[in-house]
C-alpha cells in the first residue's frame, strides 16, 4: 500500500482534520489548566494530569475519526471501500500506537523536569545553607578561620526565628562533593544556598560571601571584605544581617547575637571547635586533640566569661571526653547566662543523661527543641530518651524531623533505621536501607545498610554488603569482626571463629562461657565502665551457675539503682534482667521478684514483634510466677525475625522450669529454623551481590 493511498483514506475519513481540531483544543486547554495552577498555586500535578489525559485520549480520539463520520442523518460508522482500505485501517492504528508511545517518552523528560522544580519550589522560602567557605589562602593553618567562620554563620542564623538551616555535616557534605547550588539545594532541601571563601593577604583578611538562590542559581546578593584579623567577628555579624535582610525582609530582629563579642575569644572558639570536629564521630578518639580543644575553650570563657556558648562548649567537649564532674560548672555558669539557647539546654541535656538523670535530660531536650524545632542534635535526643523510655509520642516524626535537617549526613538514617527496625516499621527500615544506597557510598554506608537489614533479620544481606565494606577498606579490622559476628548469628560458629579467633563476642553468642570467661574478666580490667561487658560476663556466670560473681560485678556498677533511677541504654537494662536471673538462682526469690516486678511494670507489652522486650519480659513474668503472660510474650516473639542473644534466650535462670513448656520449644526452633533458611539462602545472595567471603 502506497503513501499516497494512506493519505487520501486519512482525508476521505476526515482523520487530519479531526487531529488538527483535537491538537487545537488540547493545546488551549493544557494553556488555561496551567495557568490556573500556578495562579492558584495548586499542585503541579494537576497540569501534569492534564499533558497525560491528553496524550492517552490522542489514539482514542483518532480512531474514533477512523471509523465513524459525523453527517446529516447523524453518527455513522465508516464503510471500507477496499482490501487497501481495510489494510490501511490495521497500518495506521499500528502508527498511531507508535506514534503516541513516541509522544509519550519525548514529553517524559521534561515531565521528570517538572517535577524536580515543583519539588524545589515545595522547600520553603526562609530555608538555607551556610556550605563551608574555601580557605582560599596560601597557609592550609588558615582552615580553622574559613570553617570557624561558615560554622559560626551557620549557628547564628539557625538562632533566628523563622529561618530553617541546614545541618553542618550536610552542609559540609555538599561543599565535599562540590555540589552547584541547584544540586545542593535540591540534596538539602533548601531554597537558598551561602558559599564564600576566605583568604590571609600578609595583615589583612579578605572574605567574599554571596547568596545564591538554589532554583535558579542566580545570585541574590554578594560583598567582599577587607579587613584585620580581629575584625571577622563584624565580618560574620555583616553576612547574618545581609543574609537575613533577603529571607526576612519584614522581620523586627534582623539577626541573633554571635557566640561572643570578643574577637579573642572568637579566635580561640574556633580553633577549640575545628579541633573538636576533627576528633567527634572517629573509631579512635585523639585524645590530645580533644584536650587541646577543652584548653582553648577554658581560654575563651576566661577572654569572654559572659558568653554562654563558650561555656556551653568546654562542657560539651568534657562530656564528649567523659569528665563528667567537670562539666558541673560550665554547663551551670552557661545556664545562668541565657537559658534560652538551644545549644545550652542540649547540652545541659547530655549533662543530666550522663548523670542518669533521665527526666531532667528529658526535660532539658524538649526544651532545646522548643527554642529551636531545627536543632537536629536536640531532636535526635529528645527522641532517643523518650524511645528508651518507652514513650512513642512524637518519636517518629522527631527522628524523620533529624533526617530531613540533614540530609547527607548517616548517624540521623542510622538512629531511625534502629527504631524502624525493632520498635516500628521492618519494611519502613528496609525502605531505609534502599535510601542510603542511593544517597551514600563508601564503607560507612555499607555497613550502616548491614546493620539495618541485620535489624530486621536479613542477616545473609547483612553478611553481602559488609563483604562490601571489607573490600573497600581491607585493613580496617572492624569490618573482619563483624563479618565474623554475623556469621556466628546464623550457626556458622567454624567461619566465624576463622575470621576472628578467640573473639570475646563470639564465644558468648555460641555459649562457650568457660573459654569466655576468663578474656570477659581481664578485659574487665582495661574497660572498668564497660557496661556492655559487665552485662554479658555476669549472664555468662549465671549460665554456669556462679550467681554471686554475677551479683558481685552489677551491684558494682551500681544496679539495681541505677536502673531505678532511669536506665539510658540496652546493656543497663540487660543487666538488671541479669541482676534479677542471679538472684532467682540463689534462691533469694523475694529479691528477684522485686526486681522482676519493675522490669515488668516497666517493659511489659512494648513491642509487638523483637525478641529483647519480649524474651526479657517472658523471664521476668516467669520469676513472678505469671507463667501465662510469659507464655503469651514468649508467643509474641514468633512474629519476629530479629535473631536473639541464645544465651540470654537458652541459659538464663528464669527459663529452666520452662524448658519443656512447648510455647518455649516453639521460640526456640523458630529461631532455629531462621538461622538454618539464612544459611541455606547465603551463597546465593553472595552471588547475587557479586561478592566472596
Amino acid at each position: 500500500m502506497s503513501g499516497r493511498s494512506l493519505f487520501e483514506e486519512l482525508r476521505r475519513r476526515k482523520v487530519v482534520q479531526a487531529a488538527a481540531i483535537y491538537g487545537a483544543i488540547a493545546w488551549g486547554v493544557t494553556e488555561v489548566v496551567v495557568t490556573v495552577v500556578d495562579q492558584l498555586f495548586l499542585p503541579q500535578w494537576i497540569s501534569t494530569l492534564a499533558v497525560i489525559g491528553f496524550v492517552v485520549g490522542f489514539p482514542v480520539a483518532m480512531f474514533l475519526a477512523w471509523t465513524f463520520d459525523i453527517t446529516a442523518d447523524g453518527i455513522k460508522r465508516t464503510t471500507v471501500s477496499s482490501r487497501r482500505g481495510k489494510a490501511s485501517i490495521a497500518l495506521s492504528l499500528m502508527l498511531l500506537v507508535a506514534g503516541t508511545t513516541g509522544l509519550f517518552f519525548l514529553i517524559r523528560p521534561a515531565l521528570q523536569l517538572s517535577e524536580a522544580q515543583d519539588e524545589r519550589a515545595r522547600t520553603l522560602p526562609n530555608s538555607i545553607a551556610v556550605l563551608t567557605f574555601e580557605n582560599a589562602g596560601l597557609d592550609p593553618n588558615d582552615s580553622y578561620l574559613s570553617d570557624g567562620l561558615s560554622d559560626e554563620l551557620r549557628d547564628q542564623l539557625g538562632r533566628v526565628k523563622g529561618i530553617r538551616i541546614s545541618a553542618r555535616s550536610s552542609s559540609r557534605a555538599a561543599s565535599e562533593q562540590q555540589l552547584d547550588a541547584l544540586d545542593a539545594s535540591t540534596r538539602l532541601g533548601v531554597a537558598t544556598i551561602v558559599e564564600g571563601s576566605l583568604r590571609r593577604e600578609g595583615g589583612m583578611l579578605k572574605v567574599s560571601a554571596q547568596l545564591i538562590e538554589g532554583r535558579s542559581g542566580l545570585v541574590l546578593w554578594s560583598e567582599t571584605y577587607r579587613r584585620g584579623p580581629n575584625e571577622l567577628l563584624l565580618v560574620q555579624q555583616a553576612i547574618a544581617e545581609a543574609v537575613v535582610r533577603h529571607l526576612l525582609p519584614n522581620a523586627q530582629e534582623m539577626t541573633a547575637e554571635p557566640a561572643t563579642r570578643d574577637p579573642t575569644a572568637n579566635e580561640l572558639l574556633l580553633l577549640a571547635r575545628y579541633y573538636e570536629n576533627q576528633v567527634r564521630g572517629q573509631q579512635e578518639v585523639n585524645v590530645e586533640l580533644l584536650l587541646e580543644a577543652v584548653r582553648l575553650y577554658r581560654e575563651a570563657t576566661e577572654a569572654d566569661p559572659k558568653s554562654a556558648l563558650a561555656h556551653s562548649r568546654l562542657a560539651g567537649a568534657l562530656l564528649y571526653m567523659g569528665d563528667v564532674d567537670a562539666a558541673e560548672a560550665p554547663i551551670f555558669k552557661a545556664l545562668s547566662i541565657n537559658p534560652n539557647l538551644s545549644e545550652v539546654q542540649n547540652t545541659l541535656g547530655l549533662f543530666h543523661w550522663a548523670r542518669g538523670l533521665n527526666s531532667e535530660a528529658q526535660t532539658a531536650w524538649a526544651r532545646a527543641v522548643d527554642l529551636n524545632p531545627n536543632n537536629p542534635d536536640a531532636l535526635q535526643n529528645y527522641a532517643r530518651s523518650r524511645w528508651y523510655r518507652i514513650n512513642y509520642e512524637g518519636v517518629n516524626e522527631m527522628f524523620r524531623r533529624a533526617v530531613e535537617l540533614d540530609p547527607l549526613n548517616m548517624e540521623p538514617y542510622a538512629t531511625l533505621g534502629s527504631y524502624l527496625a525493632i520498635e516500628h516499621d521492618p519494611e519502613g527500615a528496609r525502605e531505609l536501607a534502599g535510601d542510603v544506597e542511593e544517597l551514600f557510598d563508601g564503607a560507612a554506608a555499607f555497613r550502616l545498610i548491614a546493620q539495618i537489614l541485620d535489624y530486621v533479620g536479613d542477616v545473609d544481606q547483612a553478611i553481602a554488603w559488609t563483604i562490601r565494606a571489607r573490600d573497600l577498606e581491607p585493613d580496617n579490622s572492624a569490618h573482619v569482626d563483624k563479618l565474623a559476628e554475623y556469621y556466628v548469628d546464623i550457626g556458622d560458629f567454624e567461619t566465624g571463629l576463622k575470621l576472628a579467633p578467640n573473639h570475646l563476642g563470639l564465644l558468648f553468642k555460641m555459649r562457650r562461657y568457660v573459654e569466655m570467661i576468663p578474656l570477659a574478666e581481664f578485659a574487665m580490667i582495661d574497660e572498668p565502665q564497660d557496661f556492655l561487658l559487665r552485662s554479658i560476663l555476669a549472664v555468662a556466670y549465671n549460665a554456669e551457675g556462679q550467681f554471686e560473681s554475677s551479683i558481685h560485678i552489677l551491684t558494682m556498677a551500681g544496679l539495681p539503682e541505677l536502673v531505678f533511677a532511669g536506665w539510658r541504654a540496652q546493656a543497663e537494662w540487660d543487666g538488671l534482667v541479669a541482676l534479677a536471673n542471679a538472684h532467682y538462682g540463689t534462691g533469694d526469690i523475694e529479691t528477684a521478684r522485686e526486681l522482676a516486678r519493675f522490669g515488668l511494670d516497666f517493659g511489659v507489652m512494648k513491642a509487638d514483634f523483637d525478641w529483647w522486650w519480649n524474651v526479657s519480659d517472658a523471664c521476668m513474668a516467669v520469676v513472678l510466677g505469671q507463667d501465662d503472660e510469659a507464655r503469651e510474650l514468649l508467643g509474641r516473639v514468633l512474629n519476629g525475625k530479629r535473631l536473639p542473644w541464645n544465651p540470654v534466650l537458652k541459659d538464663s535462670p528464669c527459663f529452666e522450669r520452662f524448658k519443656d513448656d512447648p510455647v518455649y520449644q516453639a521460640a526456640l526452633h523458630h529461631f532455629d529454623q531462621l538461622r538454618a533458611d539464612l544459611r541455606a539462602r547465603l551463597p546465593a545472595t553472595l552471588v547475587e551481590f557479586g561478592v566472596k567471603l
